[in-house]
Parts: C-alpha cells; sequence; structure tokens
C-alpha cells in the first residue's frame, strides 16, 4: 500500500505541478460519491467532467439519507456515476474516509539528542489510540514541529493508519471501472489539498458531511487539531421532514434548493439551526482553546461538505464563531469554462473532497 505522510503534506499547497495525464478523484461518502475527472491542457490543470450520484436507492433508502454498502452495492454505483459523467480517465486516485480510518496526535516524551529515533515508541503508543490490532492496519506517522508552549521533551506525532480490508475492498472497487491501482488518501488531506491557499500560515477547516461533521486545524500545511461530531446534514434534514410532515426526498429537496423566499423557508432553517447549534459550539470551543495555545487566532476559517452548500452555512457559523467564515471554493484550484462559474460555486463545497484527491495525481 502507498501511503507516506511526507508526500500529504508537502502536497498541501495553493501550487500544482501539472503531470503529463488525466485522472479522477472519487469521494464515496456516506450519502452519495461524486467523481471530479481533471485533465492537463497546455500549461494548466482543466476540469473536464464532475458527477454526483446519490447512494440512498442502492441501500433500498430515499435519496440523500445515510447508507452503508457493501463491495457489490459501491461499486455499481461507482460504475453508473462513470457513465453518466462521461469519465474516460484511466487513472484515479479514491479519498478514503474518515471513519474507516484513524487520524491523530499524540505526544511522546522524549529528548531528541537522546532519543533521535522515537518510531519504535511510535507503534507501541499508537495501540492506545487505534481500536483495532496494528496488524490489520497501515500505519504511518509524522514528527509535527514544537508548536505553542509544550512540556520540555514533549514531542507532537500524527498518526495516520488505514484499515486493511477498506483499503483492499477499495482498490478492487476502482479496479472495476478500469483505473490502475493508484495511491489512496485519508479524506482530510484531499480537503486540506482543494482548501488551503499559498498565503496560508493557519487555516480551520470545518466539514459539515451526510453523517458527520469534523474540524481540521492545520498550521503551516500539516494538520494540528481534529475534531469530529457525530451530526451531520442527514438530521438536518430529517428534523425539516418531521417539522413540515413530509417524506425524507421531499426534505432533501427542500433544503437543497432553499432559498429566503420559499413557503417552506423557516421551517428549513429553523432545522438548520437547531440541527448545527450545539456541534458548532462544540467545534467554536476547540477553536478558541487551539487559538489561546498559540496566542493568536487561525487565519482563515472555511467550511466544506454538503452542509457547506446550504445557503445560509458560511453566514451562520460566521454568527456563532464570531470570525469571517469563507465558503469552500476547490474549483478554483483549476481551470474551467467561464459559463460554469456559478454551477461551481453552489457545488463546490460537496466536491472538496474529490478535486483534492484528483489534484494528487498532478503533483
Amino acid at each position: 500500500m502507498v501511503f507516506k505522510l511526507s508526500k500529504l503534506f508537502s502536497s498541501a499547497s495553493d501550487t500544482v505541478t501539472v503531470g503529463k495525464s488525466g485522472v479522477v478523484g472519487v469521494d464515496i461518502g456516506s450519502s452519495s460519491v461524486k467523481v471530479v475527472e481533471l485533465e492537463q491542457r497546455e500549461d494548466v490543470i482543466a476540469l473536464k467532467t464532475y458527477g454526483e450520484l446519490q447512494l440512498g436507492p442502492y441501500g433500498g433508502l430515499e435519496l440523500g439519507q445515510v447508507t452503508s454498502l457493501d463491495k457489490k452495492r459501491k461499486t455499481e454505483a461507482l460504475v453508473d456515476v462513470f457513465r453518466e459523467s462521461g469519465i474516460k480517465a484511466t487513472k484515479g486516485v479514491i479519498a478514503l474516509p474518515l471513519s474507516s480510518s484513524f487520524v491523530t496526535i499524540i505526544n511522546i516524551n522524549a529528548d531528541i539528542k537522546k532519543e533521535p529515533d522515537i518510531g519504535p515508541r511510535v507503534r507501541v503508543e499508537a495501540r492506545k489510540y487505534i481500536p483495532v490490532p496494528i496488524s490489520d492496519v497501515s500505519l504511518d506517522w509524522f514528527e509535527l514541529p514544537p508548536l505553542g508552549d509544550l512540556p520540555e521533551n514533549t514531542r507532537e506525532v500524527l498518526v495516520a493508519a488505514i484499515q486493511n480490508d477498506v483499503f483492499s475492498e477499495t482498490m478492487d472497487i476502482i479496479s472495476a471501472v478500469n483505473n490502475q491501482q493508484q495511491p489512496s488518501e485519508i479524506e482530510l488531506f484531499s480537503s486540506m489539498r482543494s482548501t488551503i491557499k499559498s498565503t496560508d500560515t493557519s487555516l480551520a477547516i470545518l466539514d459539515l458531511g451526510a453523517d458527520t461533521s469534523k474540524l481540521y486545524i492545520v498550521q503551516d500545511g500539516m494538520p494540528r487539531k481534529i475534531y469530529r461530531n457525530p451530526v451531520g446534514g442527514s438530521q438536518v434534514t430529517q428534523n425539516i421532514a418531521d417539522a413540515l410532515n413530509v417524506k425524507y426526498e421531499e426534505a432533501e429537496n427542500l433544503k437543497r434548493n432553499y432559498y429566503e423566499q420559499m413557503p417552506e423557508a423557516q421551517a428549513v432553517k429553523k432545522a438548520f439551526v437547531e440541527t448545527y447549534e450545539r456541534p458548532l459550539q462544540e467545534f467554536r470551543k476547540v477553536l478558541l482553546e487551539y487559538e489561546a495555545r498559540q496566542n493568536k487566532p487561525v487565519g482563515r476559517v472555511v467550511v466544506t461538505g454538503g452542509g457547506a452548500a446550504f445557503l445560509d452555512t458560511a453566514p451562520y457559523v460566521a454568527y456563532m464563531f464570531d470570525v469571517e467564515v469563507e465558503r469552500a471554493k476547490p474549483f478554483s484550484k483549476i481551470a474551467y469554462p467561464a459559463f460554469m462559474e456559478d454551477v461551481l460555486f453552489d457545488i463546490g463545497p460537496t466536491f472538496s473532497v474529490a478535486v483534492g484527491s484528483a489534484l494528487r495525481h498532478f503533483e
């Protein structure tokens, strides 16, 4: 398995070196699968095609609902979205969900002069955080530069692991669409790649997914804090359905097509606010604690994920965090026709992971 953290860190920048061929980035989420095909055109990376397919019907559920599919159903969905989107690339990079991987930052008490190699100790410490046998995962780690007021001889290490059976299944799935096996990565790093600017020294990425919400705090291109909350867009949809006494699919459409003048606007917005209020309070607390440790504010806050596509997400997060908040624009990293500007702005947050994974190939 190709899994090198040093490669991931060096790639999280605003500048992308063009490769020699096209590639498709694949993001199989909990409610939909997203694909983005990029290709080289002279000296730029350009968008060729993209697509999204809801996974609910493949699991006997409604559109937008969270589902857990077996390999056969995931393969069917990926084949379908490739066909409907007109994907032609023979190389693919697939992002693995954070739910099937383990990423954490641990502290190792070791004097760098007396113990320069802490690799063996990292594996021992990692056992305390990874809830499966070490033999069942592919493990990598990266020692982070000193940051903040750490106790003497305390060294921070980012540990990442991917379950071997999940990785094997993923490779089988992407092989089913005639794609060559490519290095895969955890979705966190794909989001970073499509979001970070070369001018960023610090960044907070709030990823509002269908099943869970995540906060990534990035410093100098490296993740320094990861916090998860088990609340996502599917709960918003269910709350809309309950409030308006409509089916889940209708509630999902109301959420996706929300605008302030629609008759159901008040109920839709209320469901959104009530669902995310407590998680956002938790995320703000985490962010403030990090900023207090650094004694300076995080440079930017960006919202991404399907939940960020909701019209009022960025303003509401800005209100809760009491800071300026930006909506993710992953397509700004690539070239595309001018007439697609509005569409790509609308769908951008949903495709952050797919775009970021495709960009990996061009580094």
